[in-house]
């Protein structure tokens, strides 16, 4: 009965830690997401660089702020929304794939690893932020579209917009993002470094190729002209 307490005990306490610790990564990581939309949307993406960019946010004149004020806090809800529905399915995913594996490991810990693994993306981002004026000093929302730091996408000049996801989809981040996943799913699981990158590789990778098809797929049916 004693060693039993003590290891439930210890589970007890393990849990609680990736709980709190869980909790805290990814309230940090949405905080500084909704810091990076707001710096962009006060600096970069305001309704003068639309009307410039020769997309203005309304077909009357002297309205575009009214207008971009109201959408602001709809671009704030979808960030948020994206980010925990893109953990979720990482994390399902994942999970799965270990249970396939036959490796004991909870989904919170997975979901855990998820989130600290997003953060590599915060850093294309902030280089976004910071060198876009430097990089395209009279910029357009096309250029904003274009620019993502170690792309694909910067290999091609002439490229229709609907093709843009896809190929800032394949980039130096990503990469690092799946060798990221696996060195935590080698950390909380018997499986070694080499088992963890061949299950992310196997799972995440099939999947998110997948989801690249369907948004480039749905992109092309719905906007015809610019594919």
């Amino acid at each position: 009965m004693t060693l039993f307490g003590q290891n439930f005990t210890r589970k007890s306490d393990e849990m609680k830690y990736f709980y709190h610790h869980g909790k805290l990564s990814l309230s940090l990581l949405l905080g500084i997401t909704c810091l990076l939309i707001c710096l962009t949307s006060h600096y970069i993406l305001t309704p003068e660089f639309y009307e410039n960019s020769g997309n203005p946010l309304s077909g009357v004149p002297g309205s575009g702020a009214g207008i971009y004020d109201a959408l602001q806090q709809w671009v704030y809800v979808s960030a948020i929304a994206y980010l925990l529905i893109k953990l979720a399915l990482v994390t399902l995913i994942l999970h799965t794939a270990c249970y396939l594996s036959d490796i004991k490991v909870s989904a919170g810990k997975i979901f855990r690893i998820a989130v600290l693994a997003d953060f590599i993306f915060l850093i294309p981002a902030v280089i976004k932020l910071l060198s876009f004026k430097d990089m395209f000093e009279n910029g357009t929302l096309s250029d904003w579209h274009r620019y993502y730091m170690g792309s694909a996408l910067s290999f091609f000049s002439n490229i229709p917009a609907d093709w843009y996801y896809a190929l800032q989809s394949l980039n130096l981040f990503e990469v690092g993002y799946w060798f990221i996943l696996a060195y935590g799913l080698s950390e909380v699981t018997d499986a070694g470094f080499d088992k963890s990158l061949r299950i992310v590789l196997v799972s995440y990778v099939p999947a998110l190729a997948v989801w690249i098809a369907a948004v480039t797929f749905f992109s092309l049916l719905m906007f015809p002209a610019t594919g």
